[in-house]
Order: structure tokens, then C-alpha cells, then sequence
């Protein structure tokens, strides 16, 4: 796609339908204003969003290594660079709540998780389908949502920041989990953006 037609592409998005793409972003390390115009970046983090951080185990609600290691590679994109071997030390815990400020994460980045910081990873989980409270306690629906964004919504494109029929696709079904039932085509429409929002929706009344 040139930057010509992703102009074009972004042009037609309705403000408020930018702003829902550029909240789910969030998720993928966006951490721009809300503004309603995606952008490069905006893109981008919705792309990580689809492409998740490479976890491969079961999502089955009991983090294990395998959901470890996914939370590093999340703590990446705050920062982390130590080792990807799945032991959550006070590194790894810092670069998860640099990444948690996007999801009402306003405690101190310590390296010590505490109810502040499982509370902003069940607001990350509503992304992977959690509807329960935000209570703080982190229980098999809690890590079942967690495991679900950390093993992606299918994207495996390039995080270019420039939208193409891969990125709508993830986004499509990204949007499933908000009630979508269109088909995962990569042409966005009404319905598509109904699913993101309701997802979004949920996320605030739940």
C-alpha cells in the first residue's frame, strides 16, 4: 500500500471510530492522544495489537512459563531488556507496568506487583474477553484475557504503521470479541467498527 492510498485510507475514518482504533492501540504500545486521526503510530501499536507477543501456550487461565514469558516480551515494549526465560523479577515487572500506564496503571513502576498493577492487567484481559470486576485479584478469567491478548488476534504482518488487509483482519477479529459477525475480509465497515467499540464498552461498564 502506498502512503498515498494509507493517507486515503486514514482520511476516511470517522473521528470517533479513530479514537476507538487509537484505544485499542493502547494495547500494542500506542501512547499518543486520542485525537480521532490514526497515524504511523497509531497503526503501529494497532498492529502489535493484532500481533500479539508471540505466546504460545494454552489459554487455559494458569499462567505458567509459557504466559511468563509472554508478559516479558509485553515488558518489552516498556522498556525491559533482559532475558526472555520467564522469570518475572523486578525488571520484568517495571517494563509490565510501563506498559500498564495505558490501562489506568498509575502506580509507581517498581518492580513489585501489587493490586494496583493485577487491577490495570484485567483492564488489559477485557481485550482478550474478561468481563469481570476490576477487583484487583487475578483469577482464570483474569489470565485467561491476559493469555488471550498475549497470543494475538492473527496478525502476522510487518509493524510498519501502515494499515493493509492483514491489519484490518486482526482488527476484525479483534472486533468478534465485541460482538462482530461479519467476515474477516480486511474491508472495515459499520460492523466492524460496532465490534471494537462495544469491546471498548464493555471495558467501561464492566
Amino acid at each position: 500500500m502506498t502512503t498515498e492510498t494509507a493517507a486515503a485510507s486514514s482520511a476516511a475514518i470517522a473521528s470517533a471510530d479513530g479514537i476507538t482504533l487509537q484505544r485499542i492501540a493502547r494495547a500494542g504500545g500506542y501512547a499518543g492522544p486520542n485525537d480521532g486521526v490514526p497515524g504511523p503510530n497509531t497503526w503501529k501499536g494497532l498492529q502489535q495489537t493484532g500481533k500479539g507477543y508471540a505466546y504460545a501456550g494454552h489459554i487455559d487461565g494458569h499462567p505458567g512459563p509459557a504466559t511468563w514469558e509472554g508478559l516479558q516480551r509485553l515488558a518489552v515494549k516498556g522498556g525491559y531488556t533482559g532475558p526472555i526465560d520467564a522469570v518475572m523479577g523486578p525488571a520484568s515487572w517495571k517494563g509490565v507496568q510501563t506498559v500498564l500506564a495505558g490501562f489506568g496503571y498509575a502506580g509507581p513502576v517498581d518492580g513489585i506487583p501489587g493490586p494496583a498493577t493485577n487491577t490495570a492487567l484485567q483492564v488489559l484481559a477485557r481485550i482478550g474477553g474478561y468481563f469481570g470486576p476490576y477487583n484487583g485479584v487475578l483469577g482464570p478469567n483474569s489470565w485467561r484475557g491476559v493469555q488471550t491478548v498475549l497470543s494475538g488476534a492473527g496478525y502476522a504482518g510487518p509493524v510498519d504503521g501502515v494499515p493493509g488487509p492483514n491489519t484490518w483482519k486482526a482488527l476484525q477479529r479483534i472486533a468478534q470479541r465485541g460482538g462482530y459477525a461479519g467476515p474477516v475480509d480486511g474491508v472495515p465497515g459499520p460492523n466492524t467498527y460496532a465490534g471494537l467499540a462495544a469491546l471498548l464498552l464493555r471495558s467501561e461498564h464492566d
